[in-house]
C-alpha cells in the first residue's frame, strides 16, 4: 500500500508535467530529480513485495501442501456464482450464492491487478535504464515504454479507487473501512456470512479460533 500510494503521488506529476499543479508538487518533492527518484525507489518496493508474494505462494503450494492459494485460479463454479449473485440481487432468487475462500469478485479484482505487474515493472524497467536497453534493442522501445507504462498506470489507478476500494471498503458490510487490511484477520460471524463453505469446512473440522485470516 506505501509504495503504490508513492508511486501514485510521484508518477502523476510526471505524466502531467504540464500542468501547473503538477510543477507545484514536483516543486514540494524536491525537484524533478527527487520525484523520479523516490517513484523508482517505490517502484523497486513494490517489485519485491511482488517477488515475496510469489514465493509466498510457492512455498505454500509446494513445501506446505496448503491448497488454498490456488483456488485464486478462475474456474467454471465463479461464472454460476455471478450469474447466482445477479439472480439474488434482481429478487430471483432468495438467498446469496455460497462462497468458498474466494468469492468471484475477489478473483477477478486480484487478477486484474497481477496481469497488469508485468506490464509496469518491464516498462517502468526501460524508462529507468534507456541506455542500457537500447543498447541492444532499438530505440523506440522508449517511447513505447513510456505509453504502455503511463497508460497501464492510469488504469491501475482507476481500477484501484473505482473497484478495488468501493468492494473492499465502502460496500454495507464494511463500510467505512475493512479493518483486516491492519489486522489480517476476519470476524468470525462475518467470515461465516461472507465464505460460508470454507467456514464449515474450516469449523467443522474442530478449528477453535473465533478469528479466522482472510
Amino acid at each position: 500500500m506505501v509504495s503504490f500510494i508513492l508511486l501514485v503521488l510521484t508518477g502523476l506529476p510526471l505524466k502531467f508535467s504540464n500542468l501547473g499543479i503538477s510543477q507545484w508538487w514536483v516543486g514540494i518533492w524536491g525537484g524533478l530529480e527527487v520525484t523520479r527518484a523516490t517513484h523508482s525507489f517505490a517502484a523497486w518496493m513494490m517489485a519485491a513485495v511482488c517477488l515475496y508474494h510469489a514465493g509466498y505462494l510457492i512455498y505454500t503450494i509446494l513445501v506446505l501442501k496448503r491448497p488454498f492459494p490456488v483456488k485464486i485460479v478462475p474456474g467454471l463454479q465463479d461464472v454460476f456464482q455471478v450469474i447466482e449473485e445477479i439472480a439474488y440481487y434482481l429478487g430471483i432468487r432468495k438467498q446469496k450464492p455460497l462462497v468458498d475462500r474466494f468469492n468471484w469478485k475477489e478473483k477477478f479484482d486480484y487478477w486484474a491487478i497481477f496481469w497488469g505487474m508485468p506490464v509496469m515493472f518491464i516498462s517502468g524497467f526501460i524508462l529507468m535504464y534507456p541506455v542500457f536497453i537500447t543498447s541492444f534493442l532499438p530505440g523506440s522501445v522508449v517511447p513505447t515504454a513510456l505509453v504502455a507504462h503511463s497508460d497501464e498506470a492510469m488504469l491501475a489507478l482507476v481500477w484501484i479507487v473505482l473497484v478495488h476500494v468501493f468492494f473492499n471498503h465502502f460496500t454495507p458490510s464494511h463500510f467505512p473501512i475493512n479493518t483486516s487490511i491492519f489486522t489480517g484477520k476476519v470476524d468470525r460471524e462475518k467470515y461465516r456470512e461472507e465464505h460460508a463453505l470454507e467456514y464449515e469446512r474450516m469449523f467443522n473440522a474442530g478449528k477453535p479460533e473465533t478469528e479466522v485470516k482472510p
